[in-house]
């Protein structure tokens, strides 16, 4: 009898696979999961939460947007109600739907006119969340004139509201603000920027085009060439002048300019055509011509500074150049120099003594020797 209360699955020739089965499901069962599978299920987890915050977020914000539509739809009814009844927008008329103390969606507070009790005034209605330049909650307002007509604007501050901008105030009434402009602007300074960089390409572009030699900040790092053909830096171009004209001419060459150098002008010997000032390498002869017309305007400049601080009257000139001081001030002809002097007063001449008139002598006076 206790062999047939037996199961089946210990049925004689069965027993052992059976265990083995048993066995098998025991230390699945008690292995559970691995850490590579948890970690797997809490990246998809984290990519999922990722991936859905933003819509869920956009979502609740959309809905606060409408809520805030219907409120100030209500709020508009009030105010042309009140009208209606003889009551302008400017008597001093708030809204119940807008009272002081009433919950708003979200972060919306009311920013639009205030009457005398700082309550919400019919005239100007406005909602908008202060807290964020790039908030999603577009900003709603609605004013009333005196002949109760209502006009809706409203204002994107991100580009996701832009759908509720538009369908509160009309593609007209709708303003763009906050990021969208500030996406704008950055827009149109990468485009500035990237037309900059592409004149500088092509600047540097045309200046290795014209075979030139030297180096040059045309871009925003110093680029160097030789012929027309970049190099690494001067190094490399004083590496293949050698090469093509020789090192004695290059010994020449920095022969002429000095050690330490010193020299100015160009150099036009040995198959090298070179030009410095003052021992520095230049472009060519007008980069030096440049280079001494500045220092000769610097020190003249010097000079006229040193006149000015000395209040000196007169000429200042140096090496070509010519301008007036008077009394601490520069002036660039001698007419103004002259004009802005103050007009030497002249003492007036001394009035002439009157010499009184000579006696009259007469015969007895003379017969007297009184004259």
């Amino acid at each position: 009898m206790a062999a047939q209360r037996l199961p089946a699955l210990w049925a004689p020739g069965k027993q052992m696979k059976n265990m083995k089965l048993l066995k098998s499901i025991n230390i699945n069962a008690a292995k559970g999961y691995t850490v590579l599978e948890l970690s797997v299920a809490a990246a998809i987890m984290v990519s999922l939460t990722a991936i859905a915050t933003p819509s869920v977020l956009k979502f609740m914000q959309d809905g606060q947007v409408d809520e805030a539509k219907a409120l100030l739809n209500t709020a508009i009814a009030e105010c042309l109600s009140k009208k209606n009844q003889g009551i302008t927008p400017g008597n001093e008329y708030t809204p119940e739907s807008l009272a002081i103390g009433k919950p708003l969606p979200g972060k919306y507070t009311y920013e639009g006119e205030l009457n005398a009790n700082k309550t919400p005034n019919c005239a100007y209605l406005k909602l908008e969340d202060t807290t964020d330049e790039i908030s999603r909650l577009t900003t709603l307002i609605a004013s009333i004139d005196k002949e109760g007509v209502v006009t809706k604007q409203a204002v994107a501050k991100h580009p996701d509201s832009k759908k509720n901008c538009a369908q509160w105030g009309g593609e007209i009434n709708c303003i763009e603000g906050g990021a969208v402009e500030q996406l704008r602007q950055k827009a149109a300074a990468d485009a500035l920027e990237q037309a900059r960089l592409a004149k500088i390409e092509q600047d540097y572009s045309n200046w290795l085009k014209a075979g030139s030699t030297g180096c040059t900040d045309k871009g925003d790092t110093r680029k160097c060439a030789f012929k027309g053909r970049e190099v690494a830096d001067q190094a490399a171009i004083d590496a293949l002048v050698e090469a093509e004209v020789g090192k004695l001419a290059m010994d020449n060459y920095k022969a002429w300019l000095g050690n330490p150098p010193s020299k100015t002008g160009c150099y036009t010997s040995d198959k090298i055509n070179r030009c410095a000032y003052k021992g520095t390498e230049v472009a060519d002869q007008t980069a030096v011509d440049t280079a001494i017309y500045n220092e000769e305007l610097g020190q003249f400049n010097a000079k006229l500074q040193e006149a000015k601080t000395n209040k000196t009257d007169g000429k200042v000139t140096l090496n070509g150049h010519t301008k007036w001081t008077y009394n601490g001030e520069q002036y660039d002809t001698e007419a103004a120099y002259t004009a802005a002097k103050p007009v030497p007063v002249v003492a007036p001449a001394p009035a002439a003594t009157p010499t009184p008139d000579a006696p009259v002598c007469t015969m007895r006076m003379r017969m007297r020797g009184q004259c």
